[in-house]
């Protein structure tokens, strides 16, 4: 084991969002990478926002996302006395002094400098700040005193953090030094931005972590893409497991320039580990996340279905939207192509054909059986199989695109079938 710690600080002031996750999630890969210890840390100092729900939610989607942590929670408010005693300290030893109520931090003038592991050198000339309230004058403490001395008293060894802290550092190493402390290793990481460049919030989409899960991604597909934000392997593999991320991560491999949120990419990433978890690990996942949302499909064609759909959905959430059919008769909504189908006497006559030989068939259990005797109907009358397969597929899905037709015939069942073609012809 190592003696390195790192610490992720969330305010329970509202959901955990993207930007917090990724923050997270590199100080857990850091800590589990150098077999160090990963600390969870609530900051609930601000006492009109932070609400004992948020809290909850921060801990469930850390758990669900498999970033477990080390050690006890640590509460901010329950250490009050201890950030008055370090106030105290500094006021006593003639380096800060109570203003108006509150304790403000006289800032020494002196060259700061900042050594950062993914910046490098950073230089500051402190005769540009302003000396810092550390208590205010309702005896609580500001950010930056409470989480120096928090840093301190749970041994941190490095702070990784978002690049938008970096001007907060060089006041937190005066303070260090004021108090005689040695200053942990410090990173700060690339913010993350929408496409259209602006940092990222709710009108680039989902950023709650809870939203993703709702909408049926898994915990290893947001954790691999996040990965990605902001760190490059330095190899072209995309697909990740966090026991491989934690195996290949470096904060030296963290970018400099600020990263961008792709959800095109998040969801192509989720597809990957969709396709990728065993069988009863998916059946079983897919089929919790949507029950009691949809009414109960018996299980043997559930089985059929979740199959059938699971190389084309990027979330379990897709699957209702990609299959609506398979729950309700067929929306026609692409009146240009229904009106080339019924104005093709041929075609209609072709399906008028195809309506009698399903009849005719036991269930639609044989696929190999079903192709068969819909491509022979085709050749018969001159025709490419494609030429019935296209109208085929929009009778009965109301669509040009599904999963294979004769999988899908077989899934939907004998009856539906022939009654969606029968209503079309009539």
């Amino acid at each position: 084991m190592s003696d390195i710690r790192v610490r992720f600080a969330p305010s329970p002031t509202g959901y955990l969002h993207i930007g917090g996750v990724r923050t997270a999630l590199f100080n857990y890969l850091y800590a589990r990478q150098q077999g160090g210890k990963f600390l969870l840390r609530i900051e609930d100092t601000d006492r009109q926002r932070s609400t004992p729900e948020f809290e909850q939610e921060i801990l469930d989607s850390m758990k669900w996302l498999g970033l477990n942590w080390d050690e006890d929670l640590v509460h901010q408010s329950g250490r009050l006395e201890r950030y008055r005693e370090i106030a105290q300290e500094l006021v006593s030893k003639g380096l800060a002094y109570e203003f108006e109520g509150a304790i403000k931090f006289e800032i020494p003038q002196t060259e700061v400098k900042v050594y950062d592991i993914v910046r490098g050198e950073v230089t500051y000339d402190s005769k540009e700040f302003d000396d810092l309230v550390i208590m205010k004058s309702d005896g609580y403490p500001v950010f930056h005193l409470a989480v120096i001395v928090d840093d301190h008293d749970m041994g941190i060894t490095h702070v990784v953090r978002g690049e938008d802290h970096l001007p907060n550092t060089p006041r937190h190493i005066l303070l260090q030094q004021a108090l005689g402390w040695k200053s942990p290793k410090y990173a700060h990481l690339p913010l993350i931005f929408g496409s259209d460049g602006t940092p990222l919030s709710k009108r680039h989409g989902a950023v709650a972590v809870t939203e993703y899960r709702n909408k049926g991604f898994l915990p290893q597909g947001l954790v691999n893409y996040l990965a990605l934000l902001g760190w490059n392997p330095g190899t072209p593999q995309e697909i990740f497991s966090l026991p491989e991320l934690v195996k290949q991560f470096s904060l030296k491999r963290v970018i400099k320039s600020n990263a961008q949120f792709n959800p095109e990419k998040l969801l192509w990433v989720n597809g990957q580990h969709i396709r990728a978890i065993p069988g009863e690990d998916y059946e079983k996942q897919i089929t919790e996340f949507w029950k009691g949302k949809i009414d109960p499909v018996p299980e043997e064609k559930w089985r059929k279905l979740i199959t059938l759909y699971r190389p084309r959905i990027q979330t379990y959430g897709e699957l209702k939207a990609q299959a609506a059919y398979c729950f309700t008769s067929p929306e026609y909504k692409d009146s240009q192509f229904m009106a080339e189908i019924k104005g093709n006497a041929s075609v209609m006559g072709l399906l008028k054909q195809l309506s009698e030989v399903l009849g005719e068939m036991g269930d639609f259990e044989d696929v190999p059986i079903l192709d068969q005797k819909t491509k022979q109907l085709a050749e018969t009358v001159g025709l490419k199989p494609k030429d019935i397969i296209h109208p085929l597929r929009f009778v009965l899905t109301g669509g040009t695109a599904s999963p294979g037709i004769f999988e899908l015939m077989s899934l939907l069942g004998k009856d539906t079938c022939l009654v969606r073609l029968r209503r079309f012809l009539s």
